[in-house]
């Protein structure tokens, strides 16, 4: 084993062995243990097992009213538990039984059935928790319980999701102005139960779980325990890993109005190595116009266009014909994550209708990725065609895209497609310690009902990121990788020569000399908010509104690298600084009791850049520049604003059996950060950072919960957007030549970018969205106690890279089937399913730097006793 991945903190062998024992001896012993159990203490069914939870609190959801795949109530839009058919917001919520019917391993499994929901994931060290919610996205993970949730979930210790559509910041903070999503995390139950859950599947795939519920104290004292182990999907070579996951929770109730929660989380996942994302394929030279690159002047014109109007690189094309199962990286890389929370929450009934609560949460991570290779192949067009007439970068690029493996096998178009095997490791950590404090009750005059809800939070943060990696050329060709120097990149793969896919090579990433990027950071974020829930005229009348003023600060402290030594001297950063005002309203009637017709406007903050990079105004010696160009300066950037409305239904028909909402909706995001190349005063194009943009989405969302008969339960949704940027913020046309041809080749290129730009979907956002999933049970003859289920989801054409606009993943619609049977012993339950994942085995991406599992079969075995 490599010595850098020695010091990561892992659990031991020792330590994971001994839970694999006691998982599958509780299998093996469950139905035992039942035959002892009084009968008091064993359910009759599955939902009389589950048991309401210890503490009824407003601020905590009940599920007594929820009916299989239908959510009754939500605390997500309001932080007060209310019936989802009662808001007049869009709010998607899963309950317990959906997340164990599909199969759901993370969170990203149960959101994307979610309308407008896709994947925005980055990975690298950003983890895959990253959304794109109506069209936005951004680096804003989910919330726990109410509180900034972490970069990876796994669904073990996951009672519930909801996820609340629009610019919701009144009660979030910063997120993204298309939502957030807010997971519940498994919390005492009054009856006592052991669950336990064996599964094994193809591609080295197995995994146990244990949820262990046991009131103490007569009941005063709840505590639920659960714990599991997955050894990863090993479907792409190489790739492997395993994953576990503690967490406790305990409920003390201190008296008749005081109770206590607390939970703690810990959560590890070691990939040896990763999968890493399909490399995409690079024009070399294509955004870079010189002469070397462009002899004809018109074409050298047009790439500096490009790179002018906003650093377009089109030449930045999809992946080349590679095997499903392909990766990139090397034997010895790997991916560690390791993530703990804990929090405690202290609830009061301060009389019959007003409660308070106060809450604190700690976080703490870290993600460590050593990464061999550069994620793309580098295709150079062969000399001789690009000398011939009528021919050059641009109409590579094009026949490449067309037909990438014709090309690249083709000698007279492709000199070489080579891979840079770069070495790195980059590091991301962060800790949060959050308090806050809420307050809630129930003022009734007459008919009309006031539940008003104020709060106050403070959140102390520090984050750090860290990178080192190789930066000397490739090395000369027939050098061994073992002879590299450490700065050095390891011999380039070829694409035409598999024989140069060298992955056994390793190396100390503590040798690579000098690092390259390093940010360590502190800050803080506080707020007060107060939210008006009402109702008037029998109910039939609903509004909703409130407030937030919100305040963050961050100081950023650089460590730079030195000739030297591996670490410079730290040097402080100016204080960043910022507050925005985030309200919210939204109104129902209630045409019937069973129809909501409904309308909200919100508006959310995110702090995307804390700075910009400008000019120096008449070069001022005394205005702080950049260590690179003295002819740029530092200013403080603006928070990235959302706004929205929406309208719309929501039915609760036939005693909820049909569940819908329907609605209409409007966002825009203002003052995203872009980045151009302009002229300097002294002749340089220096990378000046600007705000000033707005984009748009604005689409339907179609949300049905349908019961036909009581074991039948269908889920369908369906959402259409037209997402664009519809303004942004462009350096003025330049005099780029005196020669007529030349400088209207620029002007030309110069509005087609800007065009792209304006025309473009954000990165990450699919414009066409679908899901399905259907549970059918047998209650009588031979066949009761099985059960059939399946579905689908569906991603349109979805953005696949900021730099390319005019590139996009294809669409895919993912198939999934389960069988499943449920029987008694005694008075154990037994629950065994037989689950096929991607049925079709379609190679489809969750975003362009996530890659989605191929087709596999999963094998479970589940006793509750």
């Amino acid at each position: 084993m490599n010595k850098t991945r020695r010091s990561t903190p892992t659990p031991t062998a020792t330590a994971r062995a001994f839970l694999l024992r006691v998982s599958f001896a509780g299998l093996f012993a469950a139905p035992a243990f039942a035959q002892t159990t009084s009968s008091t203490n064993a359910a009759a069914s599955a939902e009389a097992e589950l048991g309401e939870t210890v503490t009824l609190s407003p601020f905590e959801v009940t599920t007594s009213s929820d009916r299989g795949y239908r959510a009754g109530n939500s605390v997500s839009a309001t932080r007060i538990d209310t019936p989802i058919k009662d808001l007049p917001f869009s709010i998607s919520a899963f309950t317990s039984e959906f997340i164990e019917d599909i199969g759901a391993l993370e969170l990203l499994d149960i959101v994307s059935f979610a309308p407008g929901v896709t994947s925005g994931a980055k990975e690298f060290t950003q983890g895959n928790n990253r959304f794109s919610i109506r069209g936005f996205d951004g680096d804003v993970t989910p919330q726990r319980n109410g509180f900034v949730g972490t970069r990876y979930v796994d669904s073990g210790n996951v009672e519930r999701v909801e996820v609340v559509k629009g610019p919701s910041s009144l009660l979030y903070g910063q997120i993204t102005p298309g939502g957030t999503v807010n997971y519940i995390t498994k919390r005492p139950q009054t009856k006592p139960f052991v669950k336990i859950r064996a599964q094994a599947g193809t591609d080295s795939f197995w995994r146990t779980d244990i949820d262990v519920n046991q009131p103490l104290a007569g009941g005063r004292v709840g505590t639920r325990f659960v714990a599991a182990y997955e050894n990863l999907h090993a479907w792409a070579e190489p790739s492997g890993g395993d994953a576990w996951l503690l967490a406790a929770a305990v409920d003390f109730e201190i008296n008749d109005r005081i109770s206590l929660v607390v939970d703690f989380e810990t959560y590890n996942r070691d990939q040896t190595p990763l999968v890493g994302m399909k490399p995409n394929l690079q024009v070399a030279g294509f955004n870079s116009a010189t002469a070397g690159n462009y002899p004809i002047l018109t074409d050298r014109a047009r790439a500096q266009a490009y790179s002018d109007v906003g650093n377009l690189n089109l030449g930045f094309l999809s992946w080349p014909p590679l095997p499903h199962d392909f990766n990139y990286v090397g034997e010895n890389d790997y991916r560690v994550s390791w993530f703990d929370s804990a929090s405690a929450e202290l609830d009061i009934r301060l009389s019959e209708t007003w409660r308070a609560r106060a809450n604190v949460g700690w976080q703490d991570f870290k993600i460590s990725n050593k990464l061999t290779g550069l994620a793309e192949f580098t295709v150079t067009p062969a000399a001789a065609y690009i000398a011939t007439p009528g021919k050059s970068r641009f109409t590579f690029r094009d026949e490449l895209a067309a037909d990438p493996l014709a090309v690249l096998r083709d000698p007279t178009k492709t000199a070489s497609a080579l891979m840079t095997r770069r070495k790195r490791l980059e590091q991301s950590m962060g800790d949060s310690l959050s308090f806050q404090t809420e307050i809630t009750g129930l003022v009734e005059i007459g008919d009309v009902k006031v539940r008003p809800l104020l709060g106050a939070y403070l959140s102390k943060i520090g984050s750090g990121s860290f990178r080192r990696e190789s930066s000397g050329a490739n090395p000369p060709a027939g050098l061994p990788n073992s002879a590299t120097a450490p700065g050095q990149h390891f011999q380039p793969w070829n694409f035409n020569d598999p024989s140069t896919w060298d992955r056994t090579a390793d190396y100390d990433v503590g040798t690579i000399p000098g690092i390259n990027s390093f940010n360590d950071a502190e800050g803080e974020e506080s707020a007060v908010y107060g939210l008006l829930n009402a109702s008037f005229a029998d109910d039939r009348l609903i509004l909703v509104g409130g407030a937030r003023w919100n305040k963050t600060w961050t100081i950023n402290t650089n460590l730079l690298p030195t000739v030297v030594a591996p670490i410079g001297p730290a040097v402080v950063g100016s204080k960043f600084e910022a507050t925005k005002t985030t309200p919210q309203f939204g109104a129902g009637y209630k045409i019937r009791r069973d129809l909501l017709l409904f309308a909200s406007w919100s508006e959310s903050f995110f702090i995307e850049d804390r700075s910009l990079t400008s000019f120096n105004p008449a070069y001022n010696p005394s205005l702080p520049t950049s260590a690179t160009n003295r002819v740029t300066i530092t200013e403080p950037a603006k928070p990235t604003t959302g706004t929205g409305y929406e309208i719309g239904l929501k039915t609760d028909f036939l005693d909820g059996r049909v569940s819908s909402t329907l609605s209409l909706f409007n966002l825009e995001r203002e003052n995203r950060v872009l980045r151009f190349r302009e002229t300097a005063p002294d002749g340089t194009f220096p990378t000046i950072t600007r705000q000033g943009t707005v984009d748009r989405s604005r689409g339907a969302e179609l949300e049905i919960t349908w019961s036909p008969l009581d074991h039948w339960q269908v889920y369908a949704t369906f959402t259409k957007m037209d997402i664009r940027t519809i303004k942004g913020t462009f350096p003025e046309i330049r005099a780029y030549s005196t020669d007529p041809a030349v400088q209207a080749a620029y002007v030309a290129a110069y509005e087609e970018a800007r065009a792209l730009i304006l025309g473009a979907v954000p990165e990450g956002s699919a414009e066409t969205l679908a899901s399905l999933w259907t549970r059918y049970t047998f209650t009588s003859g031979s066949l009761k106690g099985l059960w059939l289920a399946g579905g689908f989801v569906h991603t349109g054409d979805k953005a696949q890279r900021t730099a390319n606009p005019t590139l996009f993943l294809d669409a895919s619609t993912i198939f999934d089937a389960t069988v499943g049977y449920d029987w008694y012993t005694g008075k154990t339950r037994w629950g065994a399913t037989l689950a096929w994942k991607n049925i079709a085995d379609t190679e489809y991406f969750n975003a362009n730097q996530s890659r989605a599992a191929p087709g596999r079969v999963i094998l479970s075995l589940t006793s509750r006793f």
